[in-house]
């Protein structure tokens, strides 16, 4: 028989695992779906995006979404602007609802 396994080595595997994890919680899936379109948005503009969130929660979200190569920001003036770094990241997402998931 022949083996359907992924040839992911284990370092490639703890990153996988890192990514999943900073995608598992419903806040930072409503940022990427924010961000998926592909435009820079600033803070203001996804905290616009996102209802009842504080601030500095959602910059601890951003922040650990970039740390973890998710995405990427830069500073212009006072304001930070964010983008996806890893576009393909979205891909996961729509192959999450296209599996149809019973919540």
């Amino acid at each position: 028989m022949e083996s359907v396994r992924r040839q992911i080595s284990y370092s490639k595997l703890g990153k996988v695992a890192e990514v999943f994890s900073g995608l598992a919680h419903p806040t930072r899936i409503e940022i990427l779906e924010i961000l998926e379109c592909g435009k820079v948005f600033s803070v203001g503009e996804i905290l616009s995006e996102i209802t009842a969130i504080d601030p500095s929660l959602l910059t601890h979200h951003l922040t650990k979404m970039k740390h973890l190569g998710i995405l990427k920001s830069y500073k212009e003036g006072r304001n930070v602007y964010y983008q996806l770094a890893m576009p393909e990241i979205t891909a996961v997402l729509d192959c999450i609802q296209d599996c149809k998931i019973k919540i």
